[in-house]
């Protein structure tokens, strides 16, 4: 070729197509490796997903949302129970009391007093005052064992009881009374067997409650310090027994300590 400037343009051509050959074959180099990364690290499987994914969202028109299917509309409905029933719903009282060998088994009834219906799930907590108004200690132990054989045959601990207006729930409880020295209010336990505190009002806590009930009805409260066992709420609980415990003290609200 005898022209040079045309000679320089084609040489210039053929530099310019290599480079962008060898840009091409890089880029493709990259994508492979990346693609052998990613495939690596989430399994070729979830990379098609993603990929599918990714181009069904970006290519396709999703439909717009509704509650129609097969020509139905499809709902959820929740009908929520009665609201938990607090202290100032109820009343309580000593339906039952037995003693046994050292072992003293009570069961507590309490009644909806208020115009609403009410639930009770679960296990009180128990709390004992003493005569000078101090609450004395009184550890709690669930127990569904407590509850009778009916309701542990139709029912668990956590099935709430339902109480409209005048029904009752009743839970049983029982302690150890074998005490060979009573403990002052106040007084700490000091391990050895058979200590005692003297109590004169049950505090009854209804489930998720924060203020007790007070049951001033004459119970029997000389328990050992390993406090008492409790059952679940059931339904029902009768009226008092002849049968009642001793009065251990007055039954009128205790004082402020």
């Amino acid at each position: 070729m005898n022209d040079p400037l045309r000679a320089q343009q084609i040489v210039r051509r053929q530099v310019r197509r290599r480079r962008r050959w060898r840009r091409l074959r890089v880029a493709v180099l990259v994508v492979m490796a990346s693609s052998a990364v990613v495939a690596a690290a989430y399994g070729i499987d979830r990379l098609a997903v993603v990929v599918h994914k990714f181009y069904t969202e970006h290519h396709h028109t999703r439909p717009p949302a509704s509650g129609l299917h097969n020509g139905t509309t499809s709902t959820t409905t929740t009908t929520p129970g009665p609201p938990r029933c607090t202290s100032p719903q109820l009343s309580a009282l000593v339906s039952d009391w037995r003693e046994t060998g050292g072992t003293v088994e009570e069961t507590v009834a309490l009644t909806n007093i208020s115009a609403t219906p009410c639930s009770l799930t679960g296990y009180p907590d128990l709390g004992v005052v003493a005569q000078n108004g101090t609450p004395l200690p009184a550890p709690n132990d669930d127990l569904a064992s407590l509850a009778s054989p009916v309701a542990l045959g139709s029912t668990t601990a956590s099935a709430p009881v339902v109480l409209a207006h005048g029904a009752r729930a009743s839970f049983e409880l029982d302690f150890a009374n074998i005490c060979d020295q009573v403990l002052e209010p106040g007084q700490p336990a000091t391990g050895a067997p058979n200590e005692c505190y003297a109590g004169v009002w049950l505090d009854v806590t209804p489930p998720g409650g924060t203020s007790p009930l007070l049951v001033t009805q004459p119970v029997h409260l000389t328990y050992t310090t390993a406090g008492f066992q409790v059952g679940p709420f059931e339904v029902g609980g009768g009226l008092p027994l002849a049968g009642q415990p001793p009065l251990t003290g007055p039954t009128t609200s205790p004082p402020t300590p």
